[in-house]
Formats: C-alpha cells, structure tokens, sequence
C-alpha cells in the first residue's frame, strides 16, 4: 500500500516538470509546497459531488496538496465522508470534513450544500463559528458557509461563496455579490474572528463591476490572479474566471504573495491538455478548477 500511494505521488510530482506552465495556458500545475510555518487553503467546485460519476481516488490525488478545502456543489453528504477517506489513505494523515445544511430556492427543488475537508495534522477545528450565515432576506440561493480554523498563530473563518448562475424571480447574481459584503460587515460587527478568507465559485471575473464593488464595500482584496477555471464546451481550453479568494485588507500581511492560483488539474492528474484529457478531467473531476493560496501562521495573533 505505501510503494502504491508513493509512486503515485512521484508520477505527480514528476508530471509538472515533464509539462512546464508554458503550454499556452495560464493556470499553474506548480504544488504548493507545505512548511512548517504556512497554511495552504484551496476552494473547489466539484460540480454535483455524489451525483456525478466521480473519481474519488484522482480528487483526492488533488486535494492532497492543500490543508484545507472547501468543497462547493455538494448533493450527497456521504460522498464528502468517503472523498475524507480517500484522502486519509493517499496520505497516511487523518483528515476531517465537515458540510453545511442543504440550501435552495424557496419556489425551487434544486439543492446543495457546502463542505470542508482538513488536514487533522496540519489545521483543527477553531473556536468560533460553524454555520451557514443567516439570509433573512432570502437574497441567497446557496446560503454562504463559514468555518472557523486556527493553524499556529492564524485563526481564521472560511467563508464559502457559490452565486446562481440563471437569475429568477427569487433573486439575482448581482444582488448576492452584494449580499456577501453586507454579511461579512454584519458579522464583523460581532464575531471575535475577523480575518475571514472569502472564496468560491463567484460566476463573475473578478474584474466585473459587481465584484469590485463587493470588494470596496466589505474592505477585501482579490489575491488570485483571475485565472480561468472553467472548461470550453469543445475542450481546447478554459473558458472563464470564475473562482476566486478575496481576503480583508487587515489578513494581506498573512498572504504569501504570489502564492495564490488556479490549479491546471488536468495537467495535474492526466499529464496534458489534451482534447481528451481534458474531457476526462470535465467527468471524472469537475467542469471546474481548484483556486489555492497559501497563508503565513508564523505572525501572532492579532484578534
């Protein structure tokens, strides 16, 4: 068992030096690299986890390289348990996962909920919330969901963000943009935490007004690249920037600067960006990519 989950991990290691990042695309097949003195956070949409025929071995081959990751597009809470298990055996490392309640429309049967999946060794648990963020104006489809963690001197809430896609009369992208500023100041108001990372699945460049607008508002600063994350209907690429991480102005002192990305995963785990490859990345992983930053834990605590 040890020779097969580390000669995997040497064919990965080894994939990003045979297909270097200058292949056309700008998304980074470069690893994060764990210190003892960093945290590497990532958000992944993993469209319809439970509902889509996923390769739970090749997300966990992924997900491996980050401490912690918040997972959006969740339709089977199982699935998230057994993606844990998956991830405890590629790493001999114990991990946990938690999700949130299943959220939707109220005129609508689609759901979803978020979750999270850590590295036991690497982050735990912080003291502080754990929820989904009360939308008592119903502006939200996908209420948000935060997560308290703490590694060495950086505790920080996790905020999951994933915006409709089609406006209804229930609501629209625009307004849930805004939404996610007037929680964040909401809450700052009365959370003791207040370094939040913000992440997610935005369906907005992060150049779009809206997101520029939310970012002024709630005192944030974009820290991703605006990488494209999704995939062109006929494979030859990726199509939109759409994933993101925003952190407050008071959290960049903890942000490693140039170390935030979207991960090419189908370089990752199939070697190129094949036609073919990149439509078994689109089955058998997502239609998205993962977005990662890393974060110093070094400084002390500030709140």
């Amino acid at each position: 068992m040890w020779c097969r989950h580390t000669s995997s991990a040497i064919l990965l290691i080894l994939s990003f030096y045979l297909y270097p990042a200058s292949t056309g695309f700008s998304q980074s097949a470069t690893i994060p690299q764990r210190t003892d003195t960093n945290v590497i956070v990532a958000s992944y949409n993993i469209k319809w986890l439970g509902d889509q025929p996923h390769d739970l071995d090749k997300l966990a081959a992924v997900i491996q390289h980050f401490d912690l990751c918040g997972i959006i597009e969740v339709k089977k809470e199982r699935t998230v348990a057994e993606l844990a298990g998956k991830l405890n055996q590629v790493t001999g490392q114990p991990w946990g996962h938690v999700f949130g309640f299943r959220t939707h429309r109220p005129h609508g049967d689609y759901h979803e909920a978020y979750a999270v999946v850590w590295r036991k060794d690497r982050v735990e648990l912080g003291g502080g919330v754990v929820s989904n963020v009360f939308d008592k104006n119903e502006i939200f489809r996908n209420d948000p969901f935060v997560v308290t963690f703490r590694r060495g001197g950086f505790d920080f809430a996790l905020m999951l963000v994933h915006t409709r896609w089609t406006d209804d009369p229930e609501g629209t992208r625009i307004k849930e943009v805004a939404g996610v500023a007037n929680q964040l100041n909401w809450m700052k108001g009365f959370l003791a935490e207040q370094d939040f990372i913000v992440a997610g699945d935005f369906n907005y460049s992060g150049s779009a007004p809206a997101m520029k607008s939310m970012a002024s508002q709630a005192g944030l600063t974009q820290i991703d690249p605006n990488q494209k994350s999704t995939f062109k209907s006929d494979f030859t690429g990726y199509a939109s920037p759409y994933d993101h991480i925003f952190v407050p102005n008071r959290t960049l002192a903890r942000f490693q600067s140039g170390n935030c990305h979207v991960m090419d995963t189908t370089r990752v785990v199939y070697g190129d960006n094949s036609v073919s490859n990149m439509k078994a990345s689109q089955k058998e992983l997502s239609d998205h990519l993962p977005v990662w930053a890393v974060f110093d834990v070094a400084l002390p605590d500030d709140d």
